[in-house]
């Protein structure tokens, strides 16, 4: 698993990802959920996702008044997959900062904080876009990205 901590300063919004999650590193995720303040109804929901699952799987949850997010990108097989699973799962975050900021979702600032998202998350998230570079990443994180 790869951990990585964003702030947006512009809207004050602090983000925590989880990248190639398994089964092992659920907890690590639950308390990061709880320590945002996440529902008992959508902890219990994260869990059973998580540990139900072993490819192709994220979540988003977000605490408007806290401000702050944590996005799960698990296990994928393909890069491909992932690239589905980061886009899918970077949509929510956007939309939820957009919701709390009042961003019009068909305006120019909904782009430039998807866009200001993309790239703070570009330097982690590429190790997974390439399939060779999926490949050097099993050393590290374990046979899941073989």
């Amino acid at each position: 698993m790869i951990v990585q901590n964003i702030y947006i300063e512009k809207y004050d919004w602090y983000i925590e990802v989880f990248y190639a999650v398994e089964g092992i590193n659920i907890p690590s995720i639950m308390k990061a959920l709880e320590n945002i303040h996440c529902s008992d109804e959508d902890l219990n929901e994260s869990f059973s996702l998580l540990s139900r699952s072993k490819y192709n799987v994220g979540l988003t949850y977000s605490n408007f008044a806290e401000r702050s997010s944590v996005v799960v990108i698990g296990l994928t097989d393909s890069a491909a997959e992932f690239q589905d699973t980061f886009d899918h799962e970077k949509g929510h975050l956007v939309m939820h900062i957009s919701l709390a900021e009042g961003i019009d979702p068909f305006g120019e600032e909904y782009q430039y904080l998807a866009g200001e998202i993309g790239k703070k998350m570009f330097n982690t998230a590429k190790l997974f876009m390439c399939d060779n570079c999926r490949a050097r990443l099993t050393e590290f994180i374990g046979e899941g990205y073989n």
